[in-house]
C-alpha cells in the first residue's frame, strides 16, 4: 500500500519549512524508521523518518524548496506499486465546493424568501464574496433567474473592476550593493521571525514596569547553588528562579494565562513557559511544560536541556511548541530595561532587565540595594492594566521575598 510522505508541522505556528537534504535518492530503498530527510523551520532542524518499508518515488519537493506543512512530497511504494493520483489541492477544493454548494445542487434548491418589491435578489454565496470584496450589490447585474445575482456574477465585476484600474508603476530594482557592502539572503528562521513579529506587532500591546529589589533573590540563589549542583550537576541560575516565580505568579493570576482566538478568549489551565533564547542566526523559544508543578531542581534540569537542544537545532516539536508565557532575559547583557514582542497565541510576555546596585529609600535612609526591572508585554484586546499590575506586584513579591514561594 502506497504510504504518503507528508511535510510535517514541527511547531504550532508553523506554516510551511524548507527542504535541507534528502538522504535518499527517489528509486532508493528506505527500511520504516530510517531517516530519509532532512528539514528545516524558523525554530529548529528536523530528521523525518520513513513511516514505511519500500522504495522512495515521486519526490516533488528538491532541496532548498519552501514547502507548506501537510504537502506531500514524496511516496513509499512497494515494488510495482503506483502512487495515487494527487488530489485537488485545497484552493481548487474550495473553488469547487464554491461552484457548487451543497445547497444549490439540483438535488435541494434553496428556498427564496419572499423579496419586498425592488429588493436585490441574490444567492447567499454571492453576497458573501460580496461582502469580502466590498462590492455594491446595486451595481451588479444579475444573469440567474428573475435577474438573481448569482456567484459568477459578483467575480465577473469584480475581475472587470480590476481590469478598469491603473495597472500599478513598475517596482523598482534594488539597488546594487555599494563597495564594501553584501546582500546576503534571510535564512529561514529569521524570515519567519521577521513574519512573525510583523504580524505580532499588530497585536494592540501595552506595557507596564515595575522595579524590585532583588537582594533576596541572589541570597536564595547562592544558598540554592551547591545543593541543586549536587542533585543535577548545573548551576542554577536567577533564569531558573524567574521561571518558578512567574509559573507561580500565574496561579494566582490565571486571567493573564490565556491568548485571543477569533474573537473569543482561550482561558489556559496549564503552565507552559516559554524562554527566549539566542540561537546562531536568530532566537528560538523552548517550553519548560507544567513549570508550577516543579520544583528549582527540575525547572534547573528542564531549563539545561531544551537550551542545550535550541542551541543545536535538536528540540522536538513537543519541546518547542504550547508555550502559555514566556520570559525573555536580557540581565546577563547589562540591559536595564527593554519590552518585549508577544509571542502569539499568548497574551503576555515578561522582559527581565539586569540587576544593578542603586541608591533607593529604605526607612528614612538612603541605601544602595540591587534592584532589577521587570516589563510586561500584554495584549490589550483580552487584557486591561489592572490585570497585569496585580501580575507584576506578585512577581515583585516572590522576588523581594522568594521563601514565600514555599510557604
Amino acid at each position: 500500500m502506497a504510504v504518503a510522505v507528508i511535510f510535517p508541522k514541527l511547531d504550532e505556528a508553523m506554516k510551511s519549512g524548507r527542504v535541507v537534504k534528502w538522504l535518499k535518492n527517489e528509486g532508493d530503498r528506505v527500511e520504516k524508521g530510517e531517516t530519509i530527510l532532512e528539514i528545516e523551520s524558523e525554530k529548529t532542524s528536523f530528521e523525518l523518518e520513513a513511516e514505511a518499508s519500500g522504495i522512495l518515488s515521486n519526490v516533488t519537493a528538491k532541496e532548498g524548496d519552501e514547502v507548506p506543512i501537510g504537502t506531500t512530497i514524496a511516496y513509499i511504494l512497494q515494488p510495482g506499486e503506483e502512487a495515487p493520483q494527487a488530489a485537488a489541492p485545497p484552493a481548487a477544493k474550495e473553488k469547487e465546493a464554491e461552484v457548487r454548494p451543497a445547497a444549490e445542487t439540483p438535488a435541494e434548491k434553496p428556498k427564496e424568501e419572499a423579496k419586498p418589491s425592488g429588493e436585490i435578489k441574490v444567492s447567499p454565496l454571492a453576497r458573501n464574496i460580496a461582502r469580502e470584496h466590498n462590492v455594491d450589490l446595486a451595481q451588479v447585474a444579475g444573469t440567474g433567474p428573475g435577474g438573481r445575482i448569482t456567484k459568477e456574477d459578483v467575480l465577473s465585476y469584480i475581475e472587470k473592476s480590476k481590469a478598469a484600474q491603473p495597472a500599478p508603476p513598475p517596482a523598482a530594482a534594488a539597488p546594487k550593493p555599494a563597495e564594501g557592502e553584501e546582500v546576503v539572503r534571510l535564512s529561514t528562521m529569521r524570515e519567519v521571525i521577521a513574519r512573525r513579529m510583523t504580524e505580532s506587532f499588530q497585536t494592540p500591546h501595552f506595557y507596564l514596569t515595575i522595579e524590585a529589589d532583588a537582594g533576596e533573590l541572589q541570597a536564595v540563589r547562592q544558598k540554592l547553588l551547591p545543593a541543586i549542583e549536587e542533585q543535577t550537576g548545573i548551576r542554577v541560575t536567577l533564569t531558573d528562579l524567574i521561571i518558578k516565580i512567574v509559573a507561580s505568579a500565574l496561579e494566582k493570576n490565571q486571567d493573564l494565562n490565556c491568548s485571543y482566538v477569533d474573537g473569543s478568549v482561550r482561558m489556559i489551565t496549564r503552565i507552559d513557559i516559554g524562554l527566549v533564547t539566542s540561537v546562531e542566526g536568530g532566537l528560538m523559544v523552548p517550553v519548560i511544560k507544567d513549570a508550577n508543578k516543579k520544583s528549582i531542581s527540575e525547572i534547573t534540569r528542564a531549563r539545561a536541556g531544551v537550551v542545550q537542544k535550541a542551541r543545536e537545532r535538536t528540540l522536538s516539536r513537543e519541546e518547542m511548541s504550547g508555550s502559555t508565557f514566556t520570559v525573555s532575559n536580557l540581565g546577563m547583557y547589562d540591559i536595564d530595561q527593554f519590552s518585549a514582542i508577544i509571542q502569539p497565541p499568548e497574551a503576555a510576555i515578561l522582559a527581565v532587565g539586569r540587576i544593578a546596585d542603586k541608591v533607593v529609600a529604605r526607612a528614612g535612609q538612603m541605601v544602595i540595594r540591587p534592584m532589577m526591572n521587570l516589563t510586561l508585554s500584554i495584549d490589550h484586546r483580552v487584557l486591561d492594566g489592572a490585570l497585569g499590575a496585580r501580575f507584576l506586584q506578585t512577581v515583585k513579591t516572590y522576588i523581594e521575598d522568594p521563601v514565600s514561594l514555599i510557604l
